[in-house]
């Protein structure tokens, strides 16, 4: 049995990536879904990214992905569960309400002020329904401050008062200041709000300084009433991560899950073809004593599954690490300027690419002389040249990896992973498999999309070591 079955790892593994809605226009696109709001119901959770919905998944590990409609009503869509009705908006989008969190959604109209005209530059709205059924807007403006405003609860389009302004960017926040290294203190990207209740408090989340930075992360100021007044959260920013592949994870939401637990989601940066390609997370967190939220880690190894330990904040590593980082890949080919070195420097702003007319690629990494035991592998693909002005459409990229157990020429390789026949479109494919004990891997690619070139950003096998082994 495949002990390591129910884990998950970020970025997470969704199907049928959307395209970069700002770049449809380009000659070339790029892959993008960011913005998370989540909805958890009888066991499942529903998300609704930027660009394309709706995913969903029973077991908190495989997500399935069902186009509803509307597919894409505008950056950072938000959702909620009100009065047995689900409501959603997104960026300067109507108002939709569906029976089913599934879709599909009708439009009921845009947010309207009291006086009855149009509430004018709303962005990345966030719907709230109280314990008591009333409803609450949260938006931003473009502008280095956060909203919020009550609805009619009958008609979630009126708005019952002018927003009042709740907090604005402050430059002693050193993290929110704009800049990859927080530079700026005259500007900020203040951005995502998401309204989240536990035990009485309320905890408005919010992200800065910019979706393009690493230091883009999440803080929260709370209160004890949905309109405030707040008081800034001493653990801001409870997620944070400058570095690796998993980086500036920002504009999210915080959601419950099972057993209890409570759950981060974020947007994660890759920014290569435009500052808005970018990728979803997600990590436990928890409330300390002080009544602030905790992310203990920004994961990018392996983590057990939201259902599987009883406790995964403190319960959640697995002891799986990546065995292939900076390791020396050789290729049977490479494109000019894209080394097989790029496959494992974890850096997402490179990657391996073969030459045109290789029609097998193969990248062989080792792993470590007296070998590893190996269980899981994650592979970041980048599909260059994707294009709808060109004809290249999205697809299944086909591969297997094999391991082997020595150096010599005559090795016997072990088929881990077969997608050979695969036809899901994953630009982040991570599989789990029976532990096999290696010191060298070979991914061979079998099959791309017509007018595609396959890249790798990354690829990563994850194990342990055990001293024992080589004594």
């Amino acid at each position: 049995m495949n002990k390591y079955a129910k884990t998950y790892i970020n970025p997470i593994s969704l199907p049928d990536y959307p395209l970069g809605r700002e770049g449809l226009e380009n000659e070339y696109n790029w892959r993008e879904t960011a913005d998370p709001s989540v909805l958890y119901e009888d066991g499942i959770w529903y998300l609704y990214p930027s660009c394309g919905m709706v995913y969903w998944t029973e077991d908190f590990i495989n997500w399935k992905h069902e186009r509803m409609e509307p597919y894409d009503l505008g950056y950072a869509p938000t959702i909620v569960k009100h009065k047995g009705k689900y409501y959603m908006c997104g960026s300067l989008s109507d108002v939709f309400m569906s029976d089913n969190p599934k879709g599909p959604f009708k439009s009921i109209g845009c947010f309207k002020l009291p006086d009855g005209t149009k509430l004018p530059r709303s962005y990345d709205p966030m719907l709230f329904s109280d314990d008591d059924e009333r409803l609450f807007l949260y938006y931003s403006t473009g502008e280095p401050l956060m909203l919020g405003v009550e609805l009619d609860s009958d008609d979630p389009t009126k708005l019952l008062a002018v927003p009042e302004v709740l907090f604005r960017f402050n430059p002693d926040h050193i993290w929110e200041r704009t800049g990859e290294y927080n530079e700026d203190g005259r500007m900020c990207a203040m951005e995502g709000p998401w309204m989240y209740k536990r035990n009485g408090i309320y905890y408005l989340t919010y992200a800065a300084p910019g979706t393009e930075y690493s230091t883009y992360a999440m803080g929260a100021y709370k209160g004890t009433s949905p309109m405030g007044p707040f008081e800034y959260m001493k653990t801001s920013p409870f997620t944070f991560k400058n570095t690796g592949l998993v980086r500036g994870p920002g504009h999210g939401c915080v959601v419950n899950g099972p057993n209890d637990s409570i759950w981060a989601f974020y947007t994660t940066t890759i920014c290569y073809l435009h500052h808005l390609e970018r990728r979803i997370g997600f990590d436990p967190i928890y409330i300390n004593e002080d009544g602030d939220l905790v992310c203990p880690e920004v994961s990018e190894n392996p983590r057990w599954a939201p259902g599987t330990v009883a406790d995964p904040v403190h319960d959640s590593d697995t002891g799986l690490v990546c065995v292939t980082g900076r390791r020396r890949a050789v290729a049977s080919s490479c494109a000019p300027g894209r080394d097989a070195i790029y496959a494992t420097d974890e850096n997402l702003m490179s990657w391996w690419q073969p030459a045109d007319d290789d029609e097998t690629p193969t990248l062989e990494i080792p792993i470590a002389p007296y070998g590893m035991n190996c269980c899981a592998m994650r592979i970041l693909w980048r599909d260059v040249d994707l294009s709808l002005q060109h004809g290249n459409l999205p697809g299944p990229i086909k591969y297997k990896l094999e391991i082997c157990d020595t150096f010599k020429e005559d090795c016997h390789w072990v088929t881990v992973v077969d997608r050979s026949e695969s036809e899901e479109d994953l630009v982040v494919d991570y599989r789990t498999f029976e532990a096999v004990r290696g010191n060298r891997i070979r991914l061979t690619i079998l099959g791309w999309p017509k007018g595609i070139k396959p890249g790798v950003m990354n690829i990563s096998v994850f194990g342990w070591w055990s001293p024992e082994e080589n004594a």
